[in-house]
């Protein structure tokens, strides 16, 4: 069997991937909210051209 510390530092890896993780999954949302507020606000999309000069 492990020593203590051992299983601290496990449990502590173990902790970091899940902060990883949920850090990624919520920049991966906003990400997504931004492009439907985009969408939403048809900022994605290109101007009309421009008349032409006399």
């Amino acid at each position: 069997m492990g020593s203590p510390a051992d299983y601290t530092i496990i449990v502590l890896v173990v902790a970091l991937g899940v902060a990883v993780w949920t850090l990624l999954d919520r920049v991966a949302e906003l990400k997504r909210d931004v492009e439907a507020l985009k969408k939403k606000l048809g900022a994605g999309e290109e101007p009309p051209p421009a008349p032409p000069a006399a």
